[in-house]
């Protein structure tokens, strides 16, 4: 199913005791375009915490009711390690991320990946190398984007400003990132259109800004954006 980030935050995440928090953000790759952990807000059972789950431990979500739930018990959640929301996150995080969850990991050539690579999913021990044998580089080396980092980017077309980032649609089967919701602004007041992300030219993170091989014209005939969920 086709999703929209908008409906995807705040879903309460069902744990196989109680709720184990709510998802406050996303994290995608920015090569593959695929979002790789779902930020949780553990809430009052575990104040000022906020930990990192896979999104392939989502199961039975139901968008409207922004409610899912995950084969977890709090005690899981609760000992997984522990993720600084004011630092980037790091390989060598995601290594144990992935090690305490028992998934397996998406980059390679030993690793798995939800979407896109073409890479066959192998069980964590056949998979990961001890933390001694990886080579600090490929500790540190990832992509990671926060959805809500990308919410409000401006969007330049080939001819002239064409919006800001509203947010983004995804596959919730693969996770995969496919179109931007674009708010058209002052020059199409009130309009939110849909972009596909191969339309995405180059983006500029440290500027903000996500360029796109569209014109105005051509972006005031793509499709409306309407809630998907």
């Amino acid at each position: 199913m086709m999703i929209s980030t908008e409906a995807v935050m705040g879903t309460e995440l069902m744990g196989t005791d109680q709720s184990v928090g709510a998802i406050c953000d996303l994290l995608f790759d920015d090569e593959t375009w695929v979002v790789r952990h779902l930020v949780v807000d553990t809430g009052h059972w575990l104040p000022g915490r906020q930990v990192l789950l896979p999104p392939i431990k989502v199961q039975n979500a139901d968008w409207n009711a922004a409610s899912a739930s995950v084969p977890l018990t709090r005690r899981e959640v609760k000992e997984s390690p522990s993720v600084e929301s004011d630092r980037p996150v790091s390989r060598q995080m995601e290594i144990e991320l992935y090690q305490h969850f028992d998934v397996p990991y998406y980059w390679g050539p030993a690793g798995a990946t939800l979407a896109g690579s073409g890479y066959t999913p192998m069980p964590l021990a056949a998979g990961l190398m001890p933390m001694d044998q990886v080579e600090n580089d490929d500790i540190q080396r990832n992509h990671l984007r926060s959805i809500k980092e990308v919410s409000g980017y401006t969007i330049q077309g080939t001819d002239d400003h064409v919006g800001h980032v509203h947010g983004l649609v995804v596959d919730d089967v693969n996770w995969s990132i496919q179109q931007l919701i674009v708010d058209t602004g002052n020059w199409w007041p009130g309009k939110k259109v849909l972009i596909g992300r191969g339309h995405i030219r180059e983006i500029s993170w440290s500027d903000g800004t996500v360029t796109v091989g569209l014109t105005q014209d051509e972006i005031k005939r793509s499709p409306l954006y309407e809630p998907v969920v």
